[in-house]
């Protein structure tokens, strides 16, 4: 729009020059109002066809030759369909021509010089045109600088927001997953050792009046059950304060051996196990340990409750990668590929132990043959 505006100036000024100079000034107005509207046409075009070129060729000549003076042939600056060289060799060859050959009141020194004129007046109307034109792309490199930085910022802004969103959301996973992990624990480490402390308490009451000192002894062991689920609470709620602790292999060990302790009290129940493949001085996850303290609770109450277990072999295997724990016993439970799904649906404690090996990238196993038996794997990093 901004050269449009400028063409129609320079117009307009050639204009009022061949009305004070031209012989026919009723003509020169139609013809320079028939140019200022290709002018305004050829704006709304992107590229110019032959009948404009033609018609704006016929309006400059004959604009050129009514304006009555050299300055008038500046017209073939408007005429765009041709390169600016081109236009200026145009209009100083018809200036020239004119007053030699029709004319013929200037001497060819005045001619040349005219046309001198003219190549300054070119020249110059070209840097005027070449500087519009810098300075609207420069506006136009600001206007886009500008629109990239309020994109960029509106995009930072929908990034930090999506950023926040993820936060709250790995946060509220987080409190999620710790309470899973207190509800496992809880269940796998203190529910059968409460169990077991309550049925010992059950039948103390019974024989209480008639052999007392047995019933005392059962009120010491479930003493002892109450106890060893209270330090379970604690050993649980140390872990999940701080998942990065480790323990020694003989430490875990040994809270294996309490559970095998504990569950064979007052019971005619068979547990042998073999923790010799697990070195001593490796270093085990706490949460790992905890985990698999729970899962020989599990593995050991399960058998008593679904398939009448009374025989049970234990076995923790432990490398530089894994750690397996191994519990088969004699039972004869109807488990199977069939109902699996099902059973482990309808499981609390074996989906527990399914998700946290899965979540850790272990594995479990259970096949029911010749008794049953389960296993429970689970990458360290940490053996030594």
């Amino acid at each position: 729009m901004i050269f449009t505006i400028l063409d129609n100036c320079i117009l307009l000024i050639l204009t009022a020059v061949g009305i004070l100079n031209g012989h026919n000034i009723a003509l020169l107005i139609i013809t320079a109002g028939l140019l200022m509207v290709l002018v305004t046409y050829r704006s709304f075009k992107d590229k110019e066809g032959l009948p404009e070129v033609l018609a704006g060729a016929v309006l400059m000549l004959l604009f050129a030759g009514l304006s009555g003076s050299w300055i008038g042939c500046l017209i073939f600056f408007l005429f765009k369909g041709l390169k600016i060289w081109i236009r200026g060799i145009c209009g100083i060859s018809m200036a020239f021509l004119a007053e030699q050959l029709i004319e013929r009141t200037q001497t060819p020194a005045e001619s040349i010089l005219h046309a001198l004129f003219l190549l300054v007046f070119y020249i110059t109307l070209e840097l005027l045109y070449v500087l519009v034109r810098y300075l609207q792309n420069e506006k136009q490199r600001e206007e886009d600088r500008v629109r990239a930085s309020n994109i960029s910022e509106m995009h930072e802004k929908q990034a930090n927001e999506e950023l926040m969103r993820q936060n709250v959301l790995a946060e509220k996973n987080a409190r999620l997953v710790e309470r899973e992990n207190i509800s496992r624990n809880i269940h796998n480490s203190v529910g059968h050792s409460i169990t077991a402390a309550i049925m010992t308490l059950d039948a103390a009451d019974m024989l209480y009046d008639v052999k007392p000192e047995e019933a005392r002894r059962k009120m010491n062991d479930a003493n002892d059950r109450i106890r060893g689920s209270l330090e379970s609470i604690r050993r649980a709620v140390r872990v999940l304060d701080d998942e990065t602790k480790e323990i020694t292999a003989s430490d875990l060990k040994a809270d294996m051996e309490s559970i095998i302790h504990e569950f064979v009290m007052d019971r005619t129940y068979r547990v042998d196990h073999d923790f010799s493949r697990l070195p001593d001085g490796g270093k085990i996850p706490g949460e790992h340990a905890v985990f698999l303290t729970g899962a020989l609770q599990e593995f050991l109450t399960n058998g008593v409750k679904h398939g009448h277990a009374t025989e049970y072999v234990v076995i923790m295997i432990g490398d530089s990668a894994h750690i397996r724990l191994e519990v088969s016993d004699n039972g004869t439970g109807d488990f199977s590929t069939e109902n699996r799904d099902n059973r482990i649906r309808n499981g609390f404690g074996i989906k527990k132990i399914i998700s946290y090996a899965e979540k850790n990238g272990g594995k479990t196993e259970f096949v029911n043959e010749n008794g049953f038996r389960s296993m429970v794997e689970l990458p360290i990093y940490a053996m030594s």
